[in-house]
């Protein structure tokens, strides 16, 4: 009986429900898997929409990519910068802060001695460093010697001036040279003047020595006539009328003023009539034999030129002529009006061939002083400082502030920032800058949490 029971056949519809059973059951399991992906995946997205980097410590020191137009934005994951759409790049090895990479001052852009803010030292392959033609030289101690190229103007020799004037008061009666320019030798008359003062002075001295001359004249009579020649010297009568007087015994109503010294007329401030005084200059009259150059010499340049510089003046007016000469003085003081302190230095000048006025070009060429210095192509200029590149060991570059100063063109002197036998970058420097100012950019973004 027992056994005829263990053998009967399961309810009718048990089959049926086991088995829907079963599909329910696995529909659930993949319901809940395709609920965990849409969970895991809408993470991704929102990880991706901030930045890639959750602001961790950890997660912005692992930025792996970046956007080469918003170096800021980086992400630890490919994929596209949500600021212009453009697929990011992985970032350079030997980037600071790119994982795998500890800067040794642990910061962006470095914290060694001579780091320059906003530029990273770089590593780059022996291959790209030969690509883009990166050249390197040592920092030499050379002597250095500038050119300033200026412009200058002849002038009169200030110390061949002569000017004629006459010490009394009278009335200009002729002018025998009337011409501003005209050559006169010394001695050659210039105008005829009449003084009552002057007549009535060579009128005494006739008298005294008339009173000498006749043999009546005692010790006080001779010093009446010494003292009356000397009255017409301080009057500013010539020897050569005063030897008239004494030989003719005459008082001229007129008197002819001569050239004191040869050369040309470069000013005439009279005419026939014109009432002068002691105070008024009737002629300027300069020896061009020999003139000055005289060149403005900017704020900038004031420590580079001294006395004794070499220089050189051409003029258009005389092409393939060039005169050498010697700065022979340099101003002590600076025209509040162009800023600039003036230099001359004398030329010779027989054949006339310079006149006053003319102008020129200068070129001073400075003494040569021993200094460190580096190729003019090593260091990069941005308007507020100046860097150059030092080559280190392994393809490494690192920046360097560097102080300055005026060179000759080829190399420029170095006051600060490097030492002797440093190497230098002497080509491609301005690649090496735009590199290096990546870098930092992406090593700064990285370590602010990846966020732009």
């Amino acid at each position: 009986m027992t056994n005829e029971r263990s053998h009967e056949a399961p309810p009718a519809g048990a089959t049926f429900m086991n088995a829907v059973r079963w599909i329910l059951f696995a529909a659930l399991l993949t319901l809940a898997a395709a609920s965990v992906a849409l969970y895991v995946a809408g993470r991704g997205k929102d990880a991706a929409g901030r930045g890639g980097n959750t602001g961790s410590g950890a997660a912005a020191t692992s930025a792996r990519y970046y956007c080469p137009m918003h170096p800021s934005y980086t992400s630890d994951r490919p994929g596209e910068c949500p600021i212009c759409g453009m697929a990011l790049d992985p970032v350079p090895a030997g980037t600071p802060g790119h994982e795998g990479h500890t800067d040794p001052a642990g910061a962006p852009g470095g914290g060694s001695p001579g780091s320059v803010p906003g530029l990273a030292p770089i590593d780059l392959s022996p291959e790209r460093i030969q690509l883009i033609g990166v050249r390197t030289g040592r920092v030499e101690r050379r002597s250095l010697g500038g050119r300033l190229d200026l412009v200058g103007a002849v002038a009169p020799d200030e110390g061949s001036l002569r000017r004629v004037q006459i010490r009394a008061a009278g009335t200009v009666r002729k002018l025998h040279v009337n011409e501003t320019g005209a050559v006169v030798r010394e001695g050659a008359p210039l105008l005829t003047i009449y003084s009552p003062e002057l007549y009535q002075s060579e009128l005494e001295y006739v008298i005294e020595y008339a009173a000498q001359w006749g043999g009546a004249a005692g010790s006080h009579e001779g010093s009446a006539l010494a003292a009356a020649r000397a009255r017409l010297r301080l009057l500013g009568v010539p020897d050569a009328e005063v030897a008239r007087l004494e030989r003719e015994r005459t008082a001229s109503t007129a008197l002819t003023l001569v050239a004191p010294v040869s050369g040309t007329v470069l000013e005439r401030n009279v005419v026939e009539g014109q009432t002068v005084g002691a105070e008024t200059p009737l002629y300027t009259i300069a020896d061009l034999s020999r003139v000055w150059v005289v060149a403005d010499l900017y704020e900038m340049d004031f420590g580079q030129v001294r006395a004794g510089d070499r220089a050189e003046f051409e003029v258009d007016a005389l092409p393939g002529r060039r005169f050498d000469a010697r700065v022979a003085f340099v101003y002590p003081t600076v025209s509040p009006e162009t800023r600039t302190i003036k230099i001359r230095f004398a030329l010779d000048n027989a054949a006339g061939h310079l006149r006053p006025g003319m102008y020129g070009r200068v070129a001073v060429h400075t003494a040569t002083r021993p200094t460190l210095a580096v190729p003019s192509e090593a260091v990069v200029r941005s308007g507020r400082r100046d860097v150059v590149f030092l080559a280190r060991a392994g393809g490494r570059f690192e920046p360097r502030l560097v102080t300055v100063g005026k060179g000759d063109g080829a190399w420029v002197p170095v006051l600060s920032g490097l030492a002797e036998g440093d190497t230098v970058v002497t080509s491609a420097s301005f690649l090496l800058d735009s590199e290096s100012r990546l870098r930092a950019a992406i090593a700064g973004a990285g370590h602010s949490g990846g966020k732009p």
